[in-house]
Parts: C-alpha cells; structure tokens; sequence
C-alpha cells in the first residue's frame, strides 16, 4: 500500500505537523480582522520586575492593532503611592508605542507604585471587542530602588560585514556545493516562493550584492535597575533605529555601498547622550558589490569543501533533482550526459553560513530586548511559519518530496 497517494494528501500532512493555529491561519493568508482599526489594546510597564531608579521615570509600552504613533490625548494616566495621587505628567519619548510619565520631583526609595488608567479608542468597532474596547483599561505596580541612575558611558561596539545578495534565490540561477539540494516553498499570501537547503552551500550565478553589516555592543555600567535609556544609529545627522535597551544591543542593516554610521545612547530622562566613534563599512568588499558574475574563483564559494555542481529542476519544478546534475563550470569534455555531482563532506545541523543563503531584497535593523524593527532581515527566510524552525524541518520536507517523486516515477 502507498504510503501518501497524491500530493495534496503530503500538504495536508506538512500543515498538520508544521503548524498550530494561528501559524496556519497566517500561512493560508486568511487576514487579520483587525488591520484596518486604529486601537489600543494593552499598556505595560517597560521596567517588568526591575527597579526604576529614584531620579527614573515610568517608561509605558503601548500596543495593539495600531501600528500609528499613541497620541497622548487619548490617554488618561494616575499614579499613586499608598493611595496618595502623586504628581506628574505624560510625554512622549520619541520611540514608537513607548511613553514616559514623569514625575514632578524624585520617586520615593524602595516603593511600590500603581499606575492606572483608560485608553480611550475613537475608532473601536462595537460588536468586536478583540480589536479593542472604547475605553481600555489598564493598572499595573511599578517598584523603586534606593540608587540613583548611574553614570552615561559611551557603548561599546564590535562589527561585522559581509556581502548579501539582493534577490532572492531561485532555482534556475544557483551554482551549489556539498550535498545541497534547494527547495522552493511557497510564500505566504501574496509572498513570492523562496529556496531554501537544509546542507551544503549554494550561491546565484548572477546577483547583486549589497553590504550587510551587524554591529553588536553592550551598554557599559548599566547597573541591575530598570534602564532609562535608548540606543540608535546614526547616518550623519539623522538617528535611525532607536529602541529601549538594557544591558546589551545588536542591529542589522543591508546597505548598496559603503557607509559610515555611528552608535548613540540616549538618557531618556536627562536628554544626555554618549556616542561611539564613527564607524565605516564596505571599503574593502567594493569589488563585490553591484551587479555580479559568478566565477570559480568567487570568494562565495570558497566555502565550498567539494566541487561546485548544477543541476536540473524536476519535473514538479519546485526542487532540484539529485540523479541529473553536471559539474560546474561545465568543460568542454562532459559531454556524456549528467553525472553525479563531486561533494565534500555534507554540513550537519543545517545550511552553511556563506553570504546570502535565502535571499531577502529588505534591509532593516534589530535591537536585543526583544525589540526588532525588521524580523525579515535573516540570512534564511522561509515562506512559511512552518519552515522557521531550522534546517531541521527543511531537511524533513526534502526528504518527503523526494520520496513521493520516486514512488511516482516506480
């Protein structure tokens, strides 16, 4: 008896196991009802168990379907110690969804704190109270230390650069190495299909390369309270990137040429700031960037341990068939029809890091804690929230359509 019958029968089996609901329901693009409604839904306070600083501020993170900057007047804000309202009022802090409410003189040592208050949404649906209610409330403790804030260092940064292709992969236009056979997997809603290899290496024939860089850092004398700062970079003149940061901070960002840029902490209650030195990226990389010709001598495949192979796409046309693959640059003696490829020793644990892998044409940048201003910015981005996992699961997938294909072909 067959094991799987008919390709719909192995989708139905890879959504199964792939997802759980919402995934599902973000995969099969069923939308989101509340897209289109400028609401709030939930305010936290940023400090979570942490102390704020007796010279701090309480820092709000406002969320929900709107994706639009919160207005301060749709916001009522109360503050009281021991049931006594203290005095101070709400700003903004000029990061997205964050507010601060500042009080009029310092906050009393080792104190718990309750805030509380409304969001009033002039745009709530009656009738769909998960997009958000007219009036929303909120409450929730804040606790103080005895110290003050300490003292505003410059932050500490390291860097990292690499070339990173601007398109994304396809398989008529991949020269691979090493065991790697791509896949494609069908992008979500209106995305376009991506590749993506669970082994090996494998780089576009023709591509543009743009620089990507990561710049990772650490925030220096922070101390154990709740932090009162941002960290950003800076083009010129012009801060781009900011967030709320703690201890630690990383950004990523995909550039056509070389820059300079630069790291700056901001004291969100002060206004004080401290810079690193400017930092300049891609000079040495030019050459590689800009449209680009594949060779054998490419720096991309010098990861390769065996030698470099194409192959043809099979007849499903959604992945590369491992019995009809040629040497690559092909000579002027293969002529005796395709042979198995040369590899080296097949990579485990998943797709080697060379530049590029899964090609994502956005640049953007992340911030640590949990604060990320472009998720698309990875070296591998599948279509589906089911192929997120790893290599893992790509591997698995793989394999299962190579053995519907040759059950088809018996």
């Amino acid at each position: 008896m067959a094991l799987f019958g008919s390709r719909p029968v192995v989708l139905m089996l890879v959504l199964s196991t792939c997802f759980g609901a919402r995934e599902a329901a973000a995969c099969l693009d069923l939308g989101d009802p509340c897209a289109d409604v400028a609401t709030w839904t939930m305010v936290q306070s940023t400090a979570g168990s942490l102390k704020v600083p007796r010279d701090g501020m309480f820092l709000l993170r406002v969320s929900g379907p709107a994706l639009a900057p919160v207005p301060l007047d749709v916001m009522t804000v109360e503050v009281t110690l021991d049931g006594v309202v203290v005095d101070g009022a709400l700003e903004q802090t000029g990061i997205g969804g964050v507010l601060g409410w500042r009080p009029a003189g310092l906050l009393q040592a080792d104190s718990t704190y309750v805030v509380a208050g409304t969001i009033h949404n002039l745009d709530a649906m009656p009738g769909n109270p998960s997009c958000g209610l007219e009036f929303e409330p909120f409450e929730f403790e804040v606790s103080t230390a005895s110290e003050v804030m300490p003292p505003l260092l410059p932050p500490q940064v390291s860097r990292e650069e690499a070339v990173e292709f601007a398109e994304p992969l396809t398989l008529d236009n991949l020269v691979c190495c090493d065991g790697a056979f791509p896949v494609t997997f069908s992008g979500c809603g209106s995305g376009s299909n991506t590749v993506d290899f669970s082994e090996g290496h494998c780089v576009p024939m023709q591509y543009t390369g743009r620089l990507g860089v990561e710049l990772t850092g650490v925030v220096p004398g922070t101390g154990k309270g709740a932090s009162m700062l941002s960290v950003a970079r800076m083009i010129g003149d012009e801060v781009v990137d900011e967030t709320l940061v703690t201890e630690s901070f990383k950004f990523r960002t995909r550039e056509a040429g070389p820059f300079c840029d630069q790291v700056v902490l901001r004291n969100l209650v002060t206004g004080e700031t401290a810079m690193s030195a400017v930092m300049c990226h891609g000079d040495a990389l030019v050459d590689r960037l800009g449209a680009q010709t594949l060779t054998p001598e490419s720096p991309e495949l010098a990861v390769c341990v065996g030698a470099p192979y194409v192959c043809e796409i099979d007849e499903l046309g959604d992945s590369w068939d491992p019995d009809r693959c040629t040497p690559w640059p092909a000579s002027e003696e293969d002529t005796e029809g395709p042979e198995e490829p040369t590899t080296g020793s097949p990579t485990t644990g998943g797709s080697t890091s060379g530049p590029g892998e899964s090609g994502s044409g956005t640049a953007g940048s992340t911030a640590d804690d949990g604060a990320t201003t472009n998720p698309a910015d990875g070296l591998v981005e599948h279509g589906c929230a089911c192929a997120s996992g790893g290599a893992a699961g790509g591997a698995w997938l793989a394999a299962l359509m190579l053995l519907v294909r040759r059950r088809r072909r018996s």
